[in-house]
This record gives structure tokens, C-alpha cells and sequence, in this order.
């Protein structure tokens, strides 16, 4: 198989990112906007009601969409969560929805602006550019033939649930969500059942996120990015690096199921604090695994860092504990390419540690 989008991290990106959107028409779309700009704070039951009462599209009634377009609103950065299960239109948010008026005259400029960095759209046209003039079936095949790749990898590890997905890229969303908003946006053309790219598509790629560029991660309960992330950079690591100051179980499986995807894994070293906790995880992980483990420890340790120096990297607020990875917001920073000063600072800490000695 010829890998299209190449990571497991990108993979990953994609399907949290449009996680249960299925659809798109620019008018309920835009009505939406507008309705969360009148709000400003804005709860998923209300984004399903106002969907259920205003678009003609069947899955708006499904009683589930207000939780999906709550989150791809987070996703494309016009709201932030707020308290309880309360979203705020963010000052991001607010500059762009003060642009759209009640005329349709600029939606589509201010609609491009909304989904320039939402990542499945850029794999979509990225794919199509690739391949000058494509059907939409194609694009099921071999996007979707990939996704079911990753997902089934990102199921093994415990990240989601099902595997073997290949959403977004499966046939029904391709064809109501993907083409449908690409078209509306003048960013591809139809012609005898094929896409092609049109100018404006072609800038819109050129302007997007650039390949292999670091990424800003956030997460939130329900996306497990950065979890991806790590274990990313194990997955094409020979010899990697991973300090947290505290783990737990969380660790062992993630090791012990990435040895089995990547034969090239054959050492890690492990900086954390000295503490019994753990001391205990440590010793579960060298008796469960046969990789060779260099565990040491710095007390004063605060840094969050998995790195591949020949590969990618990953720097985050999170520790290696399933709290941290999934139930908690965070940040980080993913690099595809490992920039020569993080190398330094993880060469650092395991320079200043010290073996950790299991009894």
C-alpha cells in the first residue's frame, strides 16, 4: 500500500477531527454560525435542537449531531469549552463570525477561512491534487483503505475503540460531506463523475498547514491526540526516549503493544522521578518486555518529552497516565521532524539522571 497520509499522529488527527460529521450544506451550516454568534455560549442540546429545527437534512434529526458539530466547532477553533457542558465562542471565533452577514455575499471566503486548517479537508484536496483528476469512489479506496490501516493500529493501542474504520474517507461521508463542501467552496470541479482541483483549491493547499511543519495539540476529554502522538513516535523509533516524571500501567501496554507493530524497537530509555509508584510500574515493564530498558531518574523532573532523534517528537503537558491522556485537557507540540535544539534538551535530562535502581 502506498501510504497517503503517512503517520500514524496524522491519521489520528484526522479521524478526532471530524469524529460523527457527515454531512455539510453551506446553508445550515452558516445559519449555525450565526446562531452561536447571537449566543456566544452555546450547549451541544442546543446546537442539535436548532439543527433539528432548521435544516432538511435527515441526520440532523438523529438527536446526535449537536454533540458532533460542538466539536468540530472546537476542531476549526470558533468555540472553547467552558464551564460544564457549556461552549464559548472564542476570540478566534468572534473575528471570523463578525465577518458573515446575514447576505451571502463573502460566505464563501469567510466559509474557506473557517476550514483552512481542518485537517481531512487538506488530505482530501492534497489527494486529489496528487492525482490530477479523480472519481469519488477512488477516493474511498485508497483514502479510505488507509484510514482502515491507522485506525485498526489506533484500536490495537487502545486510542479508540473500533478499528478497521475508514472514516471519514468511506463512501457515504465522501460523498455528502467532502464533495459537497469542496464544491460549494469553489475548491474542486465535477466533470464526467471526476474531481479536479480548481485554482482556488490549488491556493487553498498552498496556504494550508505545510507538511512536516511542528503542530499545536489541545485536547479534551473525547480526543486523545496527543496519546496518538506518543505513541507515533514509538512506532517508528528504534531508539527512543520517553520522559514523564509519573506513570503507571498506562506505559506497559503502550510498549508492550507497539513492540509487536514496530520490529526495529529494540531500546528505550525511560527518565522519571524516583518514586515506589513508579519504581513498581518499572519493574512490571521489565519483566513483561524483552526490549532493553534504561530506566533512570531525575527527582526535579518536570518535563513531558517522547522523542525519536532520528525521527519524530512529542512534547506535551501530559504525563504517561491514562488521566492525563484521555480525561484531561492538555496541550503539546508534535514534531515530524525532531528540531536539533529538542534533541539537545532530551540529550540533557538523561545526561543529568541517574540509573534507577529496582530492588
Amino acid at each position: 500500500m502506498v501510504l497517503i497520509i503517512g503517520k500514524l499522529f496524522y491519521a489520528s488527527k484526522i479521524y478526532f477531527s471530524s469524529y460523527g460529521v457527515a454531512w455539510f450544506d453551506s446553508e445550515t451550516f452558516l445559519r449555525l454560525l450565526r446562531f452561536v454568534n447571537t449566543k456566544q455560549v452555546v450547549t451541544p442540546n442546543e446546537i442539535g435542537f436548532f439543527l433539528k429545527a432548521t435544516s432538511k437534512n435527515p441526520l440532523a434529526k438523529t438527536g446526535k449531531e449537536g454533540y458532533y458539530f460542538a466539536k468540530l466547532l472546537w476542531h476549526l477553533g470558533i468555540l472553547v469549552k467552558s464551564s460544564g457542558k457549556n461552549y464559548q465562542v472564542s476570540t478566534y471565533g468572534k473575528r471570523i463570525l463578525s465577518s458573515l452577514k446575514e447576505s451571502k455575499e463573502d460566505y464563501k471566503e469567510a466559509l474557506a477561512r473557517i476550514f483552512k486548517k481542518w485537517y481531512p479537508l487538506i488530505v482530501f484536496l492534497r489527494y486529489i491534487d496528487d492525482a490530477g483528476s479523480v472519481r469519488p469512489q477512488d477516493i474511498v479506496s485508497e483514502l479510505g483503505g488507509e484510514m482502515k490501516y491507522w485506525t485498526s493500529i489506533l484500536s490495537q493501542l487502545g486510542i479508540i475503540k473500533k478499528g478497521n474504520i475508514a472514516k471519514p474517507y468511506n463512501g457515504f461521508v465522501v460523498n455528502s460531506l467532502f464533495v459537497p463542501l469542496s464544491l460549494e467552496l469553489g475548491l474542486v470541479e465535477k466533470r464526467s463523475g471526476k474531481l479536479r482541483l480548481t485554482k482556488a483549491g490549488k491556493e487553498f493547499i498552498m496556504y494550508s498547514t505545510p507538511e512536516n511543519a511542528p503542530e499545536i495539540i489541545r485536547t479534551m476529554p473525547g480526543d486523545y491526540t496527543i496519546y496518538a502522538g506518543i505513541a507515533d513516535v514509538l512506532y517508528e523509533a528504534k531508539e527512543p526516549v520517553i520522559v514523564s516524571p509519573w506513570i503507571n500501567g498506562t506505559l506497559e501496554k503502550l510498549i508492550t503493544t507497539i513492540q509487536s507493530l514496530n520490529s526495529n524497537l529494540s531500546k528505550i530509555t525511560l527518565v522519571i522521578r524516583n518514586t515506589k509508584k513508579n519504581r513498581t510500574f518499572v519493574k512490571e515493564l521489565l519483566r513483561t518486555t524483552p526490549l532493553d530498558i534504561d530506566a533512570r531518574y531525575y527527582q526535579n523532573l518536570h518535563s513531558k518529552i517522547t522523542s525519536n532523534y532520528t525521527g519524530s517528537s512529542i512534547e506535551s503537558s501530559a504525563n504517561l497516565l491514562i488521566t492525563s491522556l484521555k480525561r484531561n485537557y492538555e496541550i503539546g507540540t508534535y514534531y515530524p521532524k525532531t528540531p536539533e535544539e529538542l534533541s539537545l534538551a532530551v540529550e540533557e535530562l538523561v545526561s543529568i539522571s541517574k540509573p534507577l535502581t529496582i530492588f
